[in-house]
C-alpha cells in the first residue's frame, strides 16, 4: 500500500505525471492526494477575506482535477483526497503529511532530444525541501510497465528504507535493475562494500553492477539510460553524493537528464 502526493498547477503536464502514478502503482490498496498550493493574501486589511477566497477557489479547483484523473481512467476507482493551503509547494507538502506519505510524483517540463532538461522551479523545490521521495515525470514520457531501471549508486550508504519505492516498483513489475556506480570513488573497497550491500536489499530482483569514469558522470547516466532502454533512472539525494551537484544552484538547475526518463531521487539514511 502506498500513499502518493500529486502537486499540481492543473496544468496537463500536471495530470500527465498523476495518471502515471496511477497507473505505476495501481488503485487498489493505495491512496492519492492531489496537492496544490496558492499564493497568501498580501493586503493586510482584506488578508481574511482574501485567503478564505483563495481557500476556497483552490479547493474548487483540486476537486476538478481530481475528476479530471478518474475520467481519464475509466474502469478504474482510485482514492483521490485533496490538499491545498498558502506558501511554497514544499510547505503545503510538508502540511499535507497525514498518512505517512511514501512518495510525491510531479510533472517537468524541458527540451527534448538531446538537450538538457530545465525542471520547473517546484520540482526542484520540493527535492530540496522535502524529505520524501520524488518521481519527476517529463512532460513527453507516456507509461510502460518498467523493464529496466538504471539506479546510480553515489558510494554512500544505503538501506530498506531508502529504497522501499524503487523495491516496490521492480518487485511487481519484475524490473531488471541496473546499478550504475562511479570508478572515481577514494577506495575499490568502498565499491565492494556498497554493491554487497546493493546485493542484499535487491535480493531475488534481477540486477547488474556496472562503473562510468569521467568528470562528466551525469552525461555518462545518461548514455547509458538511453543506450539500455531505460524506463526510469533513479538516484540518492544526499549532501556530499555524487550526484548532488544536480540539485544545486538556482531554482533554475538544468538536470541533464533525457526528458522521456522518468528520475526517482531517492531520500537515503538521514538525508
Amino acid at each position: 500500500m502506498a500513499h502518493v502526493l500529486l502537486p499540481t498547477d492543473f496544468s496537463d503536464n500536471a495530470l500527465n505525471a498523476s495518471l502515471f502514478a496511477l497507473r505505476l502503482f495501481g488503485d487498489k490498496g493505495n491512496t492519492f492526494t492531489a496537492v496544490h498550493s496558492y499564493a497568501p493574501a498580501l493586503n493586510v486589511e482584506a488578508e481574511a477575506f482574501l485567503v478564505e477566497t483563495a481557500a476556497s477557489v483552490a479547493m474548487e479547483q483540486t476537486g476538478a482535477f481530481t475528476e479530471r484523473i478518474k475520467t481519464a481512467l475509466p474502469g478504474r476507482k482510485p482514492v483521490l483526497e485533496s490538499a491545498c493551503g498558502p506558501g511554497s509547494l514544499s510547505a503545503v507538502i510538508r502540511d499535507a503529511r497525514t498518512g505517512e506519505p511514501d512518495l510525491v510524483v510531479m510533472g517537468t517540463q524541458g527540451s527534448s532530444g538531446l538537450k538538457a532538461t530545465l525542471m520547473g522551479n517546484h520540482t526542484v523545490e520540493v527535492i530540496r525541501h522535502t524529505d520524501l521521495a520524488v518521481l519527476a515525470v517529463p512532460e513527453q514520457a507516456r507509461y510502460r510497465i518498467p523493464k529496466r531501471i538504471v539506479l546510480a549508486d553515489d558510494g554512500g550508504p544505503v538501506d530498506k528504507a531508502m529504497l522501499k519505492v524503487l523495491l516496490d516498483i521492480a518487485r511487481w513489475s519484475r524490473s531488471e535493475v541496473m546499478i550504475v556506480g562511479t570508478t572515481d570513488e577514494e577506495t575499490n573497497s568502498e565499491h565492494g562494500s556498497t554493491a554487497t550491500a546493493y546485493d542484499l536489499l535487491l535480493g531475488g530482483i534481477p540486477h547488474t553492477h556496472q562503473y562510468l569514469s569521467g568528470e562528466n558522470v551525469h552525461d555518462a547516466l545518461n548514455d547509458l539510460a538511453d543506450q539500455s532502454d531505460a524506463d526510469l533512472v533513479a538516484l540518492p539525494h544526499r549532501p556530499r553524493g555524487s550526484f548532488q551537484h544536480l540539485f544545486q544552484n538556482s531554482p533554475a538547475t538544468k538536470l541533464v537528464m533525457h526528458t522521456h526518463v522518468p528520475m526517482l531521487v531517492l531520500r537515503p539514511p538521514n538525508g
